[in-house]
């Protein structure tokens, strides 16, 4: 097992720069305070006296500042460049974060919320952006997966200790998100350098792409992300909710989710080789699957044993889904627009970032858990035959051969 991780680190080792290695230490770090987002509703609803679904709301507030950070992430990332995108991203975030965690005016928790959402993710397309331009394409499912790996082995740490610190105190996982926000910042700013590619003479100059709302075969794949994409974040506020329902403490929500970040600690190193064998378009199509089913379990969990069994599920899904998603972005956008191409897929996050929150907690509280537990069953069968549908068009695009 460990022998298969090194050769994976090895095989990006060899193709990226040292670059690519702080920017996975920084986002390790970074994850490692990521305590606050998948806490927010318990913290809303129990220390701040919310109801559940006016918590949601709250929550979507963040999907909101990150639709716009999407875009303008995107815009900076390409003219400005990635380096610039990044520092500005995650310093302005950690002040936000500051000030949202001495906020206790509800307005004032709902801007600053917004706020984060928008300053806090301006960095994430300026850095899908910066592994494309430094890993050859052939590298780039191994690249992207192990960052992703990295987010979520300090997604477990800070959600199973997130949890017992919410208990004893909210108010510092605040400050520790905070602080591990800037010492990432640090690192770009000393370590990273600026990689968007040279602009030529204009006399020289190829026309510049055009937007990628043009981009049929592409805004096809944005939306299929968009609706899948809700699937997962049923884990944040509805989850986090019906857990609590059920009697289950902020710790006891906190370890079910550490079993994802686990999974995928175990297994992504080991399945980057296999997914990027296969066609991506059937890849994401078992994924969303893999997702719907693991939220109806939910739905039919009466333990944390029974909920980590879910867990299991939905997590193949994140494994199989993750990288294979950025390195097909990375595939089709051209390369004077690959920032604002990868701020498309967060844009299809942040949408449904906001809108997850608030129709999960209102279907759970209006039309009852099995709505929404067994909607998303149906959600996840609706984006696999869709995505097996349009398949042949990024595979004609992408000059693949038969799918696999």
């Amino acid at each position: 097992m460990l022998g298969r991780l090194r050769q994976r680190f090895a095989a990006v080792t060899a193709a990226a720069p040292r670059a690519y290695w702080y920017l996975w230490w920084g986002t390790l770090i970074n994850r490692l305070g990521g305590f606050v987002v998948p806490l927010l509703t318990i913290y809303l609803t129990k220390d701040r006296g919310m109801t559940v679904s006016d918590a949601g709301g709250i929550v979507a507030l963040f999907g909101a500042g990150q639709i716009l950070a999407s875009q303008v992430g995107g815009q900076m990332s390409d003219r400005l460049g990635r380096r610039v995108t990044m520092i500005v991203s995650l310093l302005g975030g950690a002040g936000g974060m500051v000030a949202l965690g001495l906020a206790r005016d509800l307005t004032a928790i709902a801007v600053l919320v917004g706020v984060v959402g928008f300053v806090g993710e301006l960095y994430r397309p300026a850095v899908l952006a910066f592994v494309a331009d430094v890993t050859p394409p052939e590298h780039r499912v191994d690249a992207y997966g192990l960052l992703y790996w990295a987010i979520n082995l300090g997604f477990a740490f800070a959600a199973a200790t997130g949890g017992f610190l919410a208990d004893v105190d909210f108010t510092i996982l605040f400050f520790v998100d905070a602080a591990t926000m800037a010492i990432f910042a640090l690192l770009v700013w000393r370590h990273v350098p600026e990689t968007r590619p040279a602009r030529v003479p204009r006399a020289e100059a190829a026309p510049p792409s055009r937007s990628w709302l043009r981009d049929g075969d592409f805004v096809v794949y944005v939306s299929l992300t968009l609706l899948m994409s809700l699937l997962p974040l049923q884990t944040a506020a509805p989850l986090s909710a019906h857990m609590s329902w059920q009697g289950f403490s902020a710790s006891g929500y906190g370890l079910v989710l550490a079993f994802n970040g686990l999974l995928i600690i175990a297994i992504q190193p080991f399945a980057s080789s296999w997914i990027a064998q296969r066609d991506p378009s059937r890849v994401i199509a078992y994924a969303a699957l893999l997702y719907g089913a693991g939220m109806a379990l939910h739905g039919l969990a009466p333990n944390l044993v029974l909920h980590a069994s879910a867990v299991l599920v939905w997590s193949i899904g994140e494994i199989l889904e993750s990288p294979t998603r950025s390195a097909l972005v990375a595939a089709m956008a051209p390369a004077d627009a690959r920032g604002r191409y990868q701020g498309a897929l967060v844009l299809a996050w942040g949408v449904a970032t906001m809108v997850a929150p608030k129709l999960g907690t209102y279907l759970w509280e209006h039309a009852g858990p099995d709505v929404l537990w067994g909607g998303c069953l149906g959600v996840g069968a609706l984006v696999a035959a869709l995505m097996l549908l349009t398949g042949p068009a990024r595979r004609r695009r992408l000059g693949s051969s038969s799918p696999r």
